[in-house]
């Protein structure tokens, strides 16, 4: 027997074992978060093959790449539209291992989630710039100033994200370094480590769930993530092509516009609003810390269900906040 013809049959037969019941959908949905991880990281690399990080080249490449690059326009609006649906799944995913209390003996790998989640904020964050137009100009700049204004820390903040005080083709450069050469790594690290957990552990099933008995197969499963992947895809695509994305002029920092963040920014853009920036800064950290302490704040799981409710409905409130003003 062939190597190949042994792995088949070696696959053939794990794919046939008899699944948990507890498997479903909300198990793929981690599946789908990987694979829009690895969608951002195909189109950012193909994106990189003409992307110039320079404040007088970066606007100027990305307009080539959208208006004569052939299939650029749809490359770039696939990582753009990509990314938000790569950040609602992780969000989704991080609400419902929460409200599933599935992080009961595994804080490790809940922390870790955490971790990715602020990893994904900052890929975020430090994408927006590279666009370098008016838009990504002054609403980062808002963060600039932000920070500059948090006493002691801020300047030295700004001194290792933007290379100075000022938004300049340092920050640009530092961004690029941050956003393709240094986030990638620690996601992919991070990604690798909650797998590796996941296999240790095994997933988690409550105790209602054990006692079922199950029909379906690895296999079966494995199909219904291939159709779910390929339905994401389609979804990025249709949204890549139906609003292609838009730019709104190149950076001038002599011409001020108001900007409001994304949606995922929006909590904490209606927290700044609402009180003094370092002590929006301070209430966001707590709040951070709050996420990363959650496995031990919510032994008792009315008092879970109790903080978690709590959050969603501040956050919620703050994004309304936010998207108002």
């Amino acid at each position: 027997m062939s190597a190949f013809a042994r792995v088949r049959e070696l696959l053939s037969a794990e794919l046939r074992q008899i699944a948990p019941p507890s498997v479903g959908f909300w198990q793929i949905l981690g599946g789908l978060t990987l694979f829009l991880l690895f969608l951002e990281i195909t189109t950012g690399i193909l994106l990189m093959v003409y992307y110039r990080p320079s404040a007088d080249e970066a606007y100027e490449s990305v307009f080539y790449i959208i208006n004569d690059v052939q299939l650029g326009w749809l490359i770039h609006g696939m990582h753009r539209w990509g990314a938000q649906l790569f950040i609602l799944l992780v969000l989704v995913h991080l609400i419902r291992v929460y409200f599933a209390e599935a992080y009961r003996e595994r804080e490790l790998n809940w922390v870790i989630g955490v971790v990715l989640l602020l990893v994904v904020g900052a890929f975020a964050f430090t994408g927006t710039l590279l666009v370098w137009d008016q838009r990504a100009f002054w609403g980062t700049d808002a963060v600039r100033r932000v920070l500059a204004e948090i006493p002691i820390v801020g300047r030295a903040i700004l001194y290792f994200l933007w290379g100075g005080t000022e938004l300049d083709a340092n920050a640009l450069l530092r961004f690029y370094v941050f956003h393709v050469g240094l986030l990638p790594w620690i996601a992919i690290g991070l990604v690798m480590v909650h797998l590796y957990l996941v296999s240790r552990q095994g997933i988690f099933h409550r105790a209602e769930a054990q006692e079922q008995q199950s029909a379906q197969t690895y296999g079966d499963i494995v199909l219904r993530g291939l159709i779910f992947v390929v339905l994401s895809f389609g979804i990025v695509l249709t949204l890549a092509v139906i609003f292609p994305v838009e730019l709104s002029g190149r950076a001038d920092p002599l011409t001020y516009q108001s900007v409001k963040p994304p949606w995922y920014f929006l909590p904490a853009y209606g927290l700044l609003k609402l009180v003094p920036k370092a002590a929006g800064v301070a209430l966001a950290s707590l709040g951070v810390l709050g996420l990363f302490a959650a496995p031990w704040l919510g032994r008792n799981s009315w008092v879970a269900w109790g903080l978690g409710m709590l959050g969603i409905a501040t956050v919620a409130l703050l994004a309304a906040y936010g998207w108002r003003w």
